[in-house]
């Protein structure tokens, strides 16, 4: 699928897809806070996000149709990775080759290391990780919610 892959800067125009997203019952289920998000509350978030530049927001899309987000929140030493998948497009290999995509326009202008941060029992996130080159770095205990880190390096 990676071939049919493009990837772009999220834009202004993309806060209520990204707010469907975020507000999927899998992704509020397998997210540290799993609470619902209220629209007022990811709009204001979501301008920080793009205004902040230590943050990094993708749409990967298939074809011209959005299918995920990838974002990396740079900090001193290291940064964090987060992906949502549109639900039309779970199942299907994307994560892993939306985490590859991302990665190269991350790497282009940084270079720490990326750290994902996911709850251990999230057999599909770790495997998308896994197949775009992480590798398994500690066990965290998170929000009282057993985790494992991940890491890549340039």
């Amino acid at each position: 699928m990676k071939e049919t892959l493009t990837i772009r800067k999220a834009l202004a125009d993309d806060v209520e897809l990204l707010y469907k997203w975020s507000n999927d019952e899998l992704v509020r289920k397998q997210s540290f806070n799993s609470n619902k998000i209220s629209f007022e509350t990811h709009c204001k978030w979501f301008e920080g996000k793009l205004k902040d530049k230590k943050s990094l927001m993708y749409i990967v899309e298939v074809g011209s149709i959005p299918a995920s987000v990838v974002r990396f929140d740079i900090a001193e030493e290291n940064t964090v990775i987060g992906i949502s998948i549109s639900t039309d497009y779970r199942g299907k290999g994307l994560g892993g080759n939306s985490i590859k995509i991302g990665l190269e326009e991350y790497f282009l202008v940084n270079n720490l290391p990326v750290l994902a941060s996911i709850k251990k029992d999230n057999i599909a996130s770790i495997k998308s990780f896994e197949k775009a080159g992480f590798v398994f770095l500690k066990d965290e205990l998170i929000n009282g919610v057993v985790s494992v880190i991940y890491q890549i390096e340039r």
